[in-house]
């Protein structure tokens, strides 16, 4: 029976399951021992579960994740066969496919053959397990013969067991053609040099400096007398000594820096040498281009050619030429010289006869007189011609590179031949590209002489129709312009087996060309010469009875890209209503030049309603236009007209297409935008820059008694108003003048005439004075004239500082405007070269006159006065409407341009207040003010037109301060 034991003898309850006791309600049952083995067991046996269960897990865990990663190594190693440009191919151990890549499946013919490879036993395996390279042909799905290269590795286990093996195949079909075409060609090359006097090579210069023959092949024993064997050391090393013999002593040298040149030099280069071949001395040509390896060593490409017989027939027609060269330059000396001492008195007869016929004959006798001088003209012609051929041909002629002005120069040219192909009953056209720049570089007298011989040319040849010069551009690249400039007439026409000689000397179409319209057949020689003088070329195209067209290319750089437009003429609109397209398309092409945007208009189409413009060029007979539109009118007809082109008839200015000349377009253009309906023309009068003094009213005897002066007197003035007054001023004094509206035409006419004096403004359009005058200087010591030329400005600009201006540009003295009588006579009495016929002292009282009466004269200034007055009315007008638009376009330059011309007529009607707010707004638009002066300009534009005004409602003796 178990013990009981008493509570107050109780241990620790941690020690109950060793007593084998629990305790239960504090009281003490009695536990088994086997019970409490059995709970232990149960312990145990719950916590192994418990960990064989989480070790399952993790395992479980781990083999998803091998499987995942087993499954992305074989997605990327089917990626990475499928990538592959060539058959793969997996065999199991006994060859059987269990895998292809997508190469594979596209291509079964080429797989079938890669198998029937790899189950035969054609295949090896080296000894250290890498697989061996096997060529095979094969037929593709297409039926064509392939050639391929197959590789077979085996896969072995870890035991070293063959579990199967991966083959590989790669077309090398392109390869192998390569390689035959190669082998061919070498074949070929070979088979050639071998027949020819050359030896072709190729030697790699190693890191060590040891050359190498890599290729070598020709006739090398013609060359040198010796065989490629004897060139080389041990195997392919070149030895340079046995080469180096055969050399002539004098040319070793060169040979040695030939074949052996510095590394960090690799141009190509070539040397002419001398070497004893099989055959004796022999010239020969070497040729050799090094280039640089990536691995620091240098390969020598070249060859070796017999010249011999090219050397021996160079030396004789070097010889030959010098021979012909020699003679030529004697043939050449001879005519420049014989042309020139001809020349000299030619230039006294013509001179003579010209005197000759300034004296009273009776008119037999001038017809004979006109008869001599045309022979001598004629002659002289010829003489200019021989003179000028000569000089091309001894190459004593150069070019003058100066920038000119193309249209100006066409211009020029076409004014020259326009009187006699008119004469003939010939149209004259000319149309010029609007891209053609403003200003280019180039012999502009060569380029004239060209010009004006095709012209000459065409009038001669051509008996009815018209004539026509195109200038276009086919080339620009910014620094220069690729021209074409074409003469083409309606004449009797060139046979095609005579348009070949035709550039030769003293050759003309027919025996009989020469007799009927005379002519030595250098023309177009000369133009030849010149035109490849400047390295363009000319070009002929002709059928007989139809036409001729002669045409030259040159190339020649931009100067300055935009045309010498005046600012009044940019940005407006013009609208061209021409019954002739090319007429229309010529003249919308000049005013695109001058800035102008241009619309083209249908002439057989009424105009709509509404259109405005600044200028419409019409047909004469079109009168309905005019009334459509706001516009002023130009009319453009075909019938020739003055020197100027233009003309006002009953209140209509005209302007002729016949030919079309740029500077009357331009004069046409200013002349229409100044008209006003109250302008009063005389019928057949024009707006002409060629005044001469015979426009000039009867001079007032009042100023008889002033000096007298003799000369002819040149005036480059641009303002209307101011050209009348110098004009009758000049007269008064008596004086002739020639009067032109700019500088370029100032220059042209200077440079064509001999004036006594050059009265110049400062600001005009295309050249302003100041360049005027430093270019005339410029020719002046080009020319080393002997004479210089007296040049005095006049000007309204009362700017510090600007005597010395004008004197730094080359002038030597300066009026101010307004002109007067006295100041101008001082001035000219200083510098004319001669002096005055009579120097009576000028009326004390002069300059107590009026400001008018001080410049013309007493008894005349009432009517001179009305006339001036209402010419200034009509020019002010549109500059005062200029000056606005400057003001709203920002333009300060353009603004003072306007003004200066305002202010150099107002001084005529007004010196007081006004004239000098005119003057200091003037100063202020010149200085750093010039923004903040634009808007005070308006305020004295409406001051202007309030004195004109009071002046147009005012008696001429009054006048208004």
């Amino acid at each position: 029976m178990p013990t009981t034991l008493h509570p107050s003898s109780l241990r620790p309850a941690a020690l109950s399951p060793l007593l084998g006791m629990a305790w239960v309600d504090n009281q003490a049952i009695p536990v088994s021992a086997t019970t409490l083995m059995l709970a232990a067991l149960l312990i145990l046996v719950a916590v192994a579960a418990l960990g064989l269960a989480w070790l399952l897990q993790a395992q479980a865990s781990k083999t998803k994740r091998l499987q995942a990663e087993l499954l992305a190594q074989r997605t990327w190693s089917k990626s990475a066969m499928d990538a592959l440009p060539a058959l793969v191919l997996m065999h199991g151990p006994d060859g059987d496919v269990l895998d292809t890549n997508i190469y594979g499946r596209q291509h079964p013919a080429a797989a079938e053959a890669m198998l029937a490879a790899v189950k035969s036993n054609e295949l090896t395996v080296a000894h250290d397990g890498e697989p061996q390279p096997y060529e095979i042909d094969y037929t593709d799905d297409d039926g064509m013969p392939r050639q391929g290269m197959l590789w077979n590795q085996p896969l072995l286990a870890v035991s070293g067991e063959r579990t199967g093996s991966i083959s590989f195949l790669f077309d090398i079909t392109a390869f192998r053609d390569a390689e035959q075409a190669a082998r061919v060609t070498e074949r070929g090359l070979r088979e050639i040099v071998q027949r020819v006097p050359v030896a072709v090579f190729s030697i790699l210069k190693d890191t060590h400096g040891i050359r190498h023959v890599t290729f070598a092949a020709g006739d090398i024993r013609a060359l040198f007398g010796l065989e490629l064997t004897d060139l080389l050391d041990t195997g392919d090393v070149l030895q340079e000594r046995p080469l180096q013999g055969r050399i002539h002593p004098d040319d070793v040298a060169a040979f040695g820096r030939l074949i052996s040149p510095v590394t960090t030099d690799l141009k190509p280069r070539s040397l002419d040498f001398r070497a004893f071949g099989r055959e004796g001395l022999r010239w020969i040509h070497g040729t050799l281009t090094p280039q640089a390896l990536p691995d620091g060593s240098l390969r020598l490409i070249g060859y070796f050619i017999d010249t011999t017989e090219l050397n021996a027939r160079n030396e004789a027609l070097r010889i030959a030429r010098d021979v012909a060269e020699r003679a030529s330059k004697a043939k050449a000396d001879f005519l420049a010289t014989m042309s020139h001492e001809i020349r000299t008195p030619m230039n006294g007869v013509i001179g003579m006869l010209e005197l000759l016929g300034r004296t009273p004959v009776n008119a037999e006798q001038r017809e004979l007189l006109r008869a001599v001088e045309d022979s001598a003209s004629v002659l002289l012609q010829i003489l200019n011609d021989i003179l000028d051929f000569s000089k091309l041909e001894a190459g004593d002629l150069r070019l003058d590179e100066t920038p000119f002005d193309p249209r100006v120069l066409v211009d020029n040219v076409v004014s020259v031949m326009a009187s006699r192909a008119q004469a003939k009953g010939l149209g004259v056209h000319v149309a010029i590209d609007a891209t053609v720049a403003g200003s280019l570089l180039g012999d502009s007298v060569r380029l004239r002489q060209i010009l004006l011989n095709l012209l000459s040319n065409a009038t001669k040849f051509t008996e009815r129709g018209s004539i026509a010069v195109r200038v276009v551009v086919l080339a620009d690249d910014g620094a220069q312009q690729h021209l074409r400039v074409s003469v083409s007439d309606t004449g009797i026409g060139i046979p095609r087996e005579k348009q070949a000689t035709l550039f030769n000397p003293f050759t003309q179409a027919e025996a009989s060309t020469s007799r009927r319209y005379g002519g030595t057949g250098l023309g177009l020689a000369i133009c030849r010469h010149l035109v490849q003088l400047m390295e363009g070329s000319v070009e002929l195209s002709s059928e007989p009875g139809r036409g001729t067209t002669v045409g030259f290319e040159v190339r020649l750089p931009v100067e300055r890209r935009e045309a010498a437009a005046p600012p009044g003429l940019r940005g407006r609109h013009a609208v061209v209503r021409l019954g002739s397209t090319d007429t229309g398309t010529a003249l919308s092409e000049h005013l695109k030049s001058l800035s102008m945007t241009v619309e083209l208009a249908d002439s057989t189409v009424p105009l709509r309603e509404g259109m405005a413009a600044s200028l419409l060029f019409v047909e004469p007979a079109d009168t309905d236009s005019e009334t459509r539109i706001s516009a002023h009118v130009v009319a453009v007809t075909d019938e020739p007209l003055l020197s100027t082109g233009i003309e006002l008839r009953q209140d209509r200015l005209f302007l002729s297409a016949n030919p079309l000349k740029w500077q009357s377009l331009v004069r046409a253009c200013l002349n229409a935008l100044e008209l006003r309906d109250d302008v009063a023309e005389t019928p057949g009068s024009h707006p002409s820059s060629e005044m001469t003094v015979t426009d000039a009213d009867p001079l007032p005897s009042s100023l008889a008694d002033l000096p007298t002066h003799r000369g002819h007197v040149l005036v480059a003035e641009d303002h209307p108003v101011s050209q009348k007054l110098i004009l009758r001023q000049l007269a008064i004094l008596g004086l002739s003048c020639d009067v032109v509206d700019n500088g370029r035409d100032a220059f042209e006419a200077l440079s064509g005439s001999d004036y006594a004096m050059l009265l110049t403004d400062c600001n005009m359009p295309l050249m302003s004075g100041y360049e005027l005058a430093t270019a005339w200087r410029k020719h002046e010591a080009e020319n080393r004239n002997p004479r210089r030329l007296p040049i005095i400005a006049m000007t309204a600009n009362a700017l510090a500082g600007e005597a010395v201006r004008v004197r730094n540009a080359g002038m030597d003295d300066v009026l101010s405007k307004p002109l007067q009588l006295l100041p101008l006579s001082q001035k000219i009495s200083q510098w004319l070269p001669e002096q005055p016929a009579s120097a009576s002292p000028p009326p004390s009282g002069l300059q107590d006159l009026g400001l008018l009466t001080g410049l013309v004269g007493g008894d005349e200034a009432p009517g001179l006065y009305d006339k001036m007055l209402q010419a200034f009315s009509s020019a002010s007008h549109d500059d005062l409407l200029e000056l606005r638009h400057c003001v709203e376009s920002g333009d300060t330059a353009a603004a003072a341009l306007s003004l200066h011309r305002l202010l150099g007529a107002l001084q005529l009607f007004s010196n007081g207040a006004l004239l000098d707010q005119g003057r200091r707004l003037l100063e202020a638009l010149h200085s750093g003010q010039a923004r903040e002066t634009l808007p005070h300009l308006p305020g004295f534009a409406q001051d202007v037109e309030l004195l004109l005004s009071n002046l147009n409602g005012q008696p001429a003796d009054k006048p208004v301060n």
